[in-house]
């Protein structure tokens, strides 16, 4: 039986794989926009203009919700 599990798992598609790390949506890689917050926003204006470039918060996140020293 384990044999039958292993090589289920290696006759996966492409798009299997792909779906099966679905939950990592919107991690970061080589070639997503790393180095997009160089320094620390110094408002909630400025951090809520980077979340507009890219939704790098988590999923319910809300700009809000972060405490600022404004």
């Amino acid at each position: 039986m384990e044999q039958n599990d292993k090589k289920k798992k290696q006759n996966k598609t492409n798009q299997e794989i792909i779906d099966s790390y679905d939950y990592l949506s919107n991690a970061a890689s080589m070639q997503d926009c790393t180095g997009l917050i160089p320094s620390e926003p110094e408002s909630a204006a400025e951090l809520e203009s980077y979340e507009d470039l890219y939704h790098f918060l988590p999923p319910g996140a809300n700009v809000s919700n972060i405490n600022s020293d404004e």
